[in-house]
């Protein structure tokens, strides 16, 4: 599965994005399978949105609504 104007598949994006900025503790929240399984592949936490589109499975974190995210992160 291929994202973005690069054509690279979402894990190698997700590692760039970490590499290119530096970041420290990157998570990825999302709302799909697929989401948690390319952020698992990228070797990071996966924050489930529950109120997105999908239904997911042993994700790391689980959250209701954009507004929990805050807290979540802080």
């Amino acid at each position: 599965m291929v994202h973005g104007e690069n054509m690279k598949p979402k894990n190698e994006n997700i590692r760039y994005l970490i590499e290119k900025y530096s970041l420290k503790h990157p998570v990825y929240v999302g709302d799909t399978d697929s989401d948690m399984e390319q952020a698992r592949i990228a070797g990071i936490p996966f924050i489930f949105a529950a109120y997105g589109f999908g239904k997911v499975e042993g994700c790391d974190l689980r959250i209701n609504s954009f507004g929990e995210l805050q807290n979540v992160l802080s």
